[in-house]
């Protein structure tokens, strides 16, 4: 189990600060059953005590309605700060953006750092992904995501040699897709499992891949984590 700092007031100012200084990158979840992401979001102004607004929200997204409990995750360098608020009447900004508007935090922030909540998630299932390798496209469960690789499960019983090529094709929770080619590090054979072919396997963005999708997967993923972690 991770380890959680919960921040003072002050400390917590500080860090929004810092975060909206440096563009760190925000999500925002809303709590409930039918939770969804807002992804890329930033820290627009800090008034502590009172208010947080966010940017990165369009005027032809929906837009959540005020008094929805939310919780926010914001990461910057090696730390995950989460805290739960809820939403207040969102206001206009740049030109077809809006601004959200959330309550100052009542109860205190949460600090992590990111190796203590990485995409870990042992109570949810894998996910399908179509890999093609050496000429071959090959049904695969993603076993786990991180900003920089994946691992990956085969059915059958596969000879892959270190640092072969992959191209990685896979629908993440929330219908985006992800695509992207990759580099096999490491190889394991579980003998007597279902897929017994394990690869470690780094991605290698190109110019035109889009991360975007792995960056929302991501944050929800951490979310939860923060959220359990507190739990337990």
């Amino acid at each position: 189990m991770g380890y959680a700092s919960f921040l003072s007031a002050p400390v917590l100012e500080q860090f929004l600060i810092q975060a909206r200084l440096t563009k760190a990158v925000a999500s925002l979840r809303l709590q409930g059953a039918n939770a969804r992401l807002l992804g890329d979001l930033r820290v627009h102004a800090v008034s502590a005590g009172s208010v947080l607004e966010l940017s990165g929200l369009h005027t032809r997204d929906s837009v959540p309605a005020e008094g929805t409990p939310v919780t926010l995750t914001i990461l910057l360098g090696d730390e995950v700060l989460t805290l739960e608020s809820i939403l207040l009447r969102p206001l206009p900004g740049e030109p077809g953006n809006l601004l959200l508007r959330l309550d100052w935090p009542r109860e205190p922030a949460r600090l992590h750092r990111r190796r203590d909540v990485r995409v870990a998630a042992p109570n949810q299932s894998p996910l399908k992904a179509r890999v093609g390798l050496g000429g071959r496209h090959l049904d695969a469960l993603l076993m786990n995501l991180t900003e920089t690789g994946v691992g990956l499960a085969f059915e059958e019983a596969l000879m892959v040699e270190l640092h072969a090529a992959v191209d990685i094709d896979a629908e993440l929770p929330d219908g985006a897709v992800l695509r992207c080619p990759g580099e096999v590090r490491h190889l394991t054979y579980l003998e007597g499992q279902d897929y017994p072919t394990r690869l470690g396997v780094v991605l290698c963005p190109g110019p035109e891949t889009d991360l975007e999708p792995i960056h929302r997967f991501i944050q929800t993923r951490r979310t939860d984590r923060s959220q359990s972690l507190r739990r337990g």
